[in-house]
């Protein structure tokens, strides 16, 4: 039927069917290898749940496509509610292409939001956090309040690559925990850890390139994401920057098997708040230790699987599975801290995946036992992938 001819409601089902996981945030870690780490479009899904603002409901319009030579200017944003807050978050930006070329678009952009923040976007999706935390208590998430503006640049570049650089003035604030409820009271929300209050004044730039084919099913390819937050230059409370670096591959070692890596890396100055830190353990960095247990100014961050496509445990049911053989190892460091290997935390386990690898049960057991982390065995049904 002729888009002209469509009815209401026909409308209103292609919108949905073209936006409900941006919504609910259930295309991060699908879509790209970065899709939750953006430098400057850090606003969450406007649908979602957690410890810090309970429901959120809210509408949302994406930004401008830079691919799109069509799409030359837009007004973009969101505004929603965050009932156990009691607060209103909103983003509301305009962006104009200054080259509409579909392989080197450059396009300049400006926003003003007040949103909850998290350092933590990179280790599972939106979808998956406000699920842990509806049915059964967990967050894996922390959080902090932003306001303020931001002005930037985006230039696509051949072969994938794409470059960001722009310019954040915000105040920061410490968000508390403002609701403890879930569906079956698995566990207590963890606290939410105290953000410092206060303005951060700092330029920004990222590169991100390559390209990961088939994220849902078999992965194969190569992809890197450089970024840096340099808050030393330009006042502001928060004198420190902020570096971040993630590489990963996939590597075809048949037509049935791959062998997935990341190595993510960062650092910051000794004088970083605690919201510009960084953190490991648990969902999305090493299995098997208490989520977020490891908090510093340095880290590192190494992940493998070994992913066999078409395995069978009966030849008329769960005849397509997808076996994974899980390894993690990490470690966080404070100013003046060296790397040491009895201080690097350790895992190992297996998955199972189903449907593509949408749905995936994964078990692993720590191999060190440091009760301070709550080293144990776990168990995770995941909807987004560890990397």
């Amino acid at each position: 039927m002729p888009a002209s001819e469509e009815t209401p409601w026909g409308r209103t089902e292609s919108y949905v069917g073209d936006h409900a996981g941006d919504y609910v945030g259930t295309t991060e870690g699908w879509t790209s290898p970065f899709g939750q780490a953006s430098a400057v479009y850090r606003a969450p899904p406007p649908l979602r749940y957690n410890r810090v603002e309970g429901l959120v409901l809210g509408l949302r319009r994406s930004p401008l496509s830079l691919r799109d030579p069509d799409d030359t200017a837009r007004i973009y944003g969101q505004l929603g509610y965050a009932f156990a807050l009691g607060d209103l978050r909103y983003t509301i930006g305009v962006e104009s292409k200054l080259i509409r070329d579909e392989e080197t678009g450059l396009k300049l952009g400006a926003s003003y939001e007040k949103q909850t923040r998290t350092p933590d976007r990179w280790k599972t999706s939106y979808a998956e956090n406000s699920l842990g935390g509806i049915g059964l208590g967990y967050d894996f998430f922390d959080y902090y309040e932003g306001e303020g503006l931001s002005v930037y640049a985006v230039q696509a570049l051949p072969a994938t690559f794409r470059l960001t650089a722009g310019f954040r003035a915000e105040e920061h604030r410490p968000l508390s925990q403002n609701t403890g409820w879930s569906l079956f009271d698995a566990a207590p929300f963890r606290p939410n850890p105290a953000a410092d209050a206060g303005r951060l004044q700092a330029g920004l730039i990222g590169l991100v390139g390559g390209r990961i084919r088939d994220r849902d099913g078999l992965p194969t390819g190569m992809a890197f994401r450089a970024a840096a937050t340099i808050g030393t230059a330009f006042g502001g409370d928060f004198q420190a920057n902020r570096y971040e670096v993630d590489g990963r591959a996939f590597l075809s070692l048949s037509a049935d098997t791959r062998l997935g890596l990341r190595l993510r890396g960062g650092y910051a100055t000794g004088n970083a708040p605690p919201q510009q830190q960084f953190t490991l353990g648990g969902i999305g960095s090493i299995r098997s230790y208490d989520q977020n247990a490891l908090r510093g100014t340095r880290m590192l961050l190494g992940n493998v699987e070994y992913i066999v496509d078409g395995a069978t445990l009966d030849d008329d049911f769960l005849d397509d599975l997808f076996l994974v053989g899980l390894f993690d190892a990490g470690w966080v460091g404070q100013p003046g801290t060296r790397l040491r290997t009895e201080d690097v935390l350790p895992s190992a386990g297996v998955g199972i995946g189903l449907d593509e690898r949408d749905v995936r049960l994964d078990v692993s057991w720590p191999l060190r036992s440091v009760p301070a982390t709550g080293s144990r065995p776990s168990i995770w049904l995941r909807i987004t992938p560890n990397f």
